[in-house]
């Protein structure tokens, strides 16, 4: 008896897309060089942007997450899909996540994402390029491919994201992910302090296993490894 084929979660990339109106295809890691000279590119928010994390740790392939509100110039809520967290698996889609810009000089370079699922707090801290804008570069005329012209694979992805887009959201964020509005300032005046300059090395002893600690689970929850198409 033939078993059905296993579902296929939603990645990043075409639920962006699908949101934003940015016509790029590709692994997010790429996106930010697509868009230059193509679409307009900021260090600063936007409802409708689309927020682009570096490479990094398990995010092999970047991410992508469109913006959805401004909370604070501090703050942002983000809708994206394939970010997991305790409860919400691959795949899915999380609306309204709340988004914290820790970088020093308020660039966004720097963030920490609300955990989806657990109810309250932040995962480490991720590096992202920026905001890719859905208008035209100066002087650049932008033209929507033709759906006739997309790949069978790009086509399926698209018409998945859109049915994802219409569905209810396995996770819904909240402005400052659950936390006390001094917890909150604390954390991010933490995490955007310049690091501290590096001191010498402890001295090695032998045999010394070095314990890692597993029981925090920003280290645990994360965006995925595959951000395709």
């Amino acid at each position: 008896m033939a078993r059905a084929a296993p579902s296929i979660g939603l990645q990043c990339v075409p639920f962006a897309r699908h949101l934003s109106g940015i016509d790029i295809v590709g692994n997010a890691r790429t996106w930010w060089a697509q868009a230059e000279g193509r679409y307009e590119r900021g260090s600063q928010p936007e409802v409708g942007s689309v927020l682009n994390f570096k490479p990094s740790g398990a995010m092999r392939l970047g991410h992508v997450s469109v913006v959805s509100q401004i909370v604070s110039p501090r703050e942002i809520l983000v809708d994206h899909a394939n970010w997991p967290g305790p409860g919400v698996p691959k795949g899915r889609v999380a609306r309204n996540v709340s988004v914290i810009d820790v970088s020093p000089d308020n660039d966004w370079t720097s963030v920490r994402v609300e955990i989806h699922g657990r109810g309250s707090g932040y995962g480490r801290i991720y590096p992202t390029w920026g905001f890719i804008y859905p208008r035209a570069a100066s002087q650049t005329v932008l033209a929507a491919t033709p759906s006739s012209d997309l790949s069978p694979a790009v086509a399926r992805v698209n018409a998945r994201a859109a049915a994802a887009a219409a569905r209810p959201p396995a996770y819904v964020g909240q402005p400052g992910a659950g936390l006390e509005a001094n917890e909150l300032v604390e954390l991010a005046e933490a995490t955007s302090a310049p690091a501290p300059a590096p001191r010498a090395a402890a001295p090695v002893v032998e045999r010394q296993a070095m314990a890692r600690d597993f029981g925090d689970d920003t280290l645990m929850w994360g965006a995925p490894h595959r951000s395709l198409r």
